[in-house]
């Protein structure tokens, strides 16, 4: 198999490219939603140039006062970056990136599907702004592993860290994310699942 050629850089803008401005609030943890399933040992693994790589729920960890499901990236057997998420009744969030913590949790997908098209993004990150736009609609996707009804999270102006940045992630229902898309400072990639292992 070809040695993955992703660049780290790249890795990190899974998570960073979905960080969306959310106000605070006290709201239960431990939902879930269809849309991003969140039991311990899920796996997603995605053709991606190169070579492959696995997104795997590894259970969760206190987070604030929440209870957060924590998701490693992992390419050729390592882990190379973590997140940890929580669903909330109005959407999806995650509240630390690769250890740090953004200044407010962060909104990525709109629950229930449907109710918000549109968000406007403003935090940081490391003390580096990220700031745009999400636009979310219904389309058909075709990856390896099939044909799917998603949810597409299009972010096609953002700002991250100065640099201009495209991104964009398709949800099917009961599986999650299907494919992404993204494209900063000249690097351009796209993962598409082509394989989903539920938990037992």
């Amino acid at each position: 198999m070809a040695r993955m050629k992703l660049p780290m850089t790249g890795l990190l803008l899974l998570s960073l490219t979905t960080l969306v401005y959310a106000q605070e609030t006290a709201v239960p943890a431990a939902r879930e939603s269809d849309y991003y399933p969140l039991k311990k040992d899920t796996v997603w693994t995605f053709k991606a140039p190169g070579g492959s790589v696995q997104m795997k729920v590894t259970g969760k960890e206190k987070i604030g006062t929440e209870d957060a499901s924590k998701i490693e990236t992992i390419v050729n057997g390592k882990s190379v970056a973590t997140e940890h998420v929580v669903v909330r009744e109005d959407g999806i969030y995650r509240v630390s990136i690769n250890g740090q913590k953004p200044e407010t949790p962060v909104k990525f997908f709109a629950l229930p599907p449907g109710k918000e098209t549109s968000w406007e993004i403003k935090t940081k990150i490391q003390n580096q702004d990220v700031k745009g736009k999400f636009v979310a609609k219904e389309e058909d996707v075709t990856v390896p592993l099939g044909k799917y009804k998603a949810r597409l999270v299009e972010g096609t102006d953002f700002e991250i860290a100065g640099m201009k940045t495209t991104v964009k992630y398709w949800f099917a229902e009961k599986v999650g994310i299907v494919k992404l898309s993204f494209s900063i400072g000249g690097q351009d990639a796209v993962l598409e699942l082509e394989k989903y292992e539920p938990a037992k």
